[in-house]
């Protein structure tokens, strides 16, 4: 089922890739094309995840639900999900609300 839905979330035009990754930064599976930089990007992804809830709470904005990173040539973005977090990758270009409603979806197909 997990699977399904990361492939469902790769069909959206300008996706690179999809994990979902532990609040451990686990890798608990991964559409990605190169399987090692799938486990790196997921510690990755869940460390920027922890610091971003480090930093709301400090800054008192509550509790982070979606991270958006931009860079010159393409964006991350993690969702907090029950299991850890749902990270995608994506082009510079991508159309990131329909991205979002994307990741929405996923996180109720992964429960």
């Amino acid at each position: 089922m997990m699977h399904k839905a990361l492939e469902t979330i790769n069909r959206t035009r300008g996706v690179l890739g999809s994990a979902l990754v532990g609040s451990d930064g686990i890798l608990i599976a991964a559409e990605m094309t190169d399987p090692q930089l799938a486990d790196l990007v997921s510690a990755l992804a869940a460390s920027l995840a922890d610091m971003g809830a480090k930093l709301a709470e400090a800054s008192g904005a509550g509790t982070v639900g979606q991270i958006l990173l931009e860079g010159d040539t393409g964006k991350v973005l993690v969702l907090g999900v029950p299991l850890g977090w749902l990270v995608v990758f994506t082009s510079a270009t991508v159309n990131v609300g329909l991205v979002r409603v994307e990741m929405r979806q996923a996180t109720k197909a992964i429960g």
